[in-house]
């Protein structure tokens, strides 16, 4: 069984062996590659910094919640009991997509809520969620192989898009994130040396990013009582966390 680093410290480790392949190679097309693979680590660790912050967050909002009550555990069980049993066929198909949610959204309504509510399912999605995407930023530093990383972002996106509807009316959260399992997918088609290429590190570690800072931003401004973010802003969000980056202004750093 691999031993379980933090982010951090998969980061720099996966850091010095970039660098020190670096060191001793000539060819500018090499030199080009893993400049591409250090900046995107670069960003990918950033967003350790976002999940970090998100948890903050979430813990203060969360000691106002009482949710160890056995009462409301239970109801919140057997209210998920019940969420597993509507089915999304296709989550990359719109009509499919609104079909569930409204679903949701009636069981959601009509489920006879006494010691829980919403509040605490979103609550318990956001720590569920958080954690996945913290060990699957580890792994991205780790691995040396990206065929099931590729598959764990996927699966993560998949669940993510399953849970859209606790959100309320976020139709653009659904688009950008099926942006983002779809490349994962077009990935996996590759064959077997491309996923232990740096062409496939940059682009998983570009994947993995972006999965972490949808749900960071998504997750921040329903914690914060403001409007989720449309497809356009999330975008414009994610551009911006790139370019902290890339001029050196992100916190991380």
């Amino acid at each position: 069984m691999r031993n379980f680093l933090t982010p951090a410290a998969a980061y720099l480790n996966r850091r010095n062996d970039l660098l020190a392949e670096r060191s001793v190679v000539q060819s500018p097309a090499v030199i080009k590659t893993i400049n591409k693979a250090l900046l995107a680590s670069e960003i990918a660790i950033a967003t350790f910094y976002d999940l970090e912050s998100l948890r903050t967050l979430q813990q203060r909002k969360a000691r106002l919640i009482d949710g160890h009550d056995e009462q409301r555990q239970q109801e919140l069980q057997r209210f998920e009991l019940l969420s597993h049993t509507l089915s999304l066929s296709d989550a990359t198909d719109e009509t499919a997509f609104i079909d569930y949610q409204q679903s949701f959204n009636r069981l959601a309504a009509s489920y006879p809520w006494q010691h829980a509510n919403i509040e605490l399912v979103q609550n318990e999605l956001f720590t569920t969620t958080l954690n996945l995407w913290l060990e699957t930023l580890e792994m991205l530093f780790s691995v040396n192989n990206r065929r099931y990383l590729l598959a764990r972002i996927e699966k993560i996106l998949t669940f993510s898009i399953g849970k859209i509807p606790l959100l309320g009316e976020a139709q653009d959260v659904w688009q950008a994130l099926v942006s983002v399992m779809v490349f994962c997918r077009q990935r996996t088609n590759n064959d077997e040396a491309y996923f232990t290429s740096l062409e496939s590190y940059s682009e998983t570690a570009d994947l993995c990013s972006r999965g972490i800072l949808l749900f960071c931003f998504t997750t921040e401004a329903l914690l914060r009582g403001q409007p989720i973010p449309n497809e356009t802003r999330l975008n414009e969000k994610i551009k911006s966390h790139y370019n902290r980056v890339i001029d050196g202004t992100h916190p991380y750093f």
